[in-house]
C-alpha cells in the first residue's frame, strides 16, 4: 500500500502544482490519495474566526467512496466552534502534529460528532500556510478501526505540506493579478492625461 500511496502523492503534487488549488482539482487529489489508501472518506476543513474571535473551521472539499456517505453539504461541519466540539485538537493541530484514533479515543461532543458520520477511525493532519495553521486534511475509514501505521501518517503529512503549497502558489498568483490590474489601470489613466 505503501508504494501506490507515495506514487499517488507524487501524480497529485504535480496535479496541483501544475493546475492550482481549484476545487476539481482539489477532489482529484484527494480521490487519488483516498483510493491508494483504501480510505471512505477525505476532506479539508479551513479554519476562520466567529466574530466575537472564537476559532472555527469548515469543510471545503470531500472526496467519497461508494461505500461512504458524503458529508460535504451536513450542515454539522460548517462553523464548528472547536472551543465547543473539538477542544482537544486545537493544541496538537496547531502545533504540526497528526491525530488518529476511533472516535471513541475522543471526548464529547467530538465523539458524537465523529460518530454521526459512521467513522470508525480517522486520521487528520494540520495543514500550515506560512506558519499560520490554515485547517486540516483527514482520512476516515468507515469499515474498520484501522491503527494508522507510520507510512500512511507521512503519507498524511505529506499531502498535507503539498496542499500547502498549492494554496500558497494560488495566494501568489491572485496577489500578482491584483497587481497587474492596478498597473494596468494606472496605465491606462495615465495614457488617458496625457492625451
Amino acid at each position: 500500500m505503501a508504494t501506490s500511496a507515495f506514487s499517488a502523492l507524487m501524480n497529485v503534487s504535480q496535479l496541483l502544482l501544475e493546475k492550482g488549488f481549484e476545487p476539481g482539482n482539489v477532489t482529484s487529489a484527494l480521490g487519488q490519495v483516498g483510493a491508494a489508501l483504501d480510505v471512505d472518506r477525505v476532506y479539508i476543513f479551513e479554519n476562520s474566526s466567529a466574530p466575537d474571535g472564537k476559532l472555527l473551521c469548515s469543510q471545503r472539499y470531500e472526496w467519497t467512496a461508494a461505500s461512504a456517505s458524503a458529508q460535504q453539504d451536513n450542515p454539522e461541519l460548517q462553523n464548528v466552534p472547536y472551543d465547543a466540539v473539538m477542544p482537544s485538537w486545537v493544541e496538537p493541530l496547531s502545533s504540526g502534529r497528526v491525530l488518529k484514533g476511533a472516535p471513541r479515543d475522543f471526548p464529547s461532543p467530538a465523539r458524537e460528532l465523529l460518530e454521526s458520520q459512521d467513522i470508525r477511525s480517522l486520521l487528520v493532519c494540520p495543514i500550515v500556510l506560512g506558519g499560520e495553521w490554515w485547517g486540516f486534511v483527514g482520512f476516515d475509514d468507515c469499515r474498520t478501526e484501522r491503527t494508522w501505521p507510520g507510512e500512511e501518517s507521512h503519507v498524511l503529512q505529506a499531502l498535507s505540506n503539498a496542499l500547502a503549497g498549492s494554496l500558497r502558489h494560488a495566494r501568489l498568483r491572485n496577489t500578482l493579478h491584483s497587481v497587474q490590474t492596478q498597473l494596468r489601470s494606472i496605465i491606462e489613466r495615465c495614457a488617458s492625461t496625457a492625451s
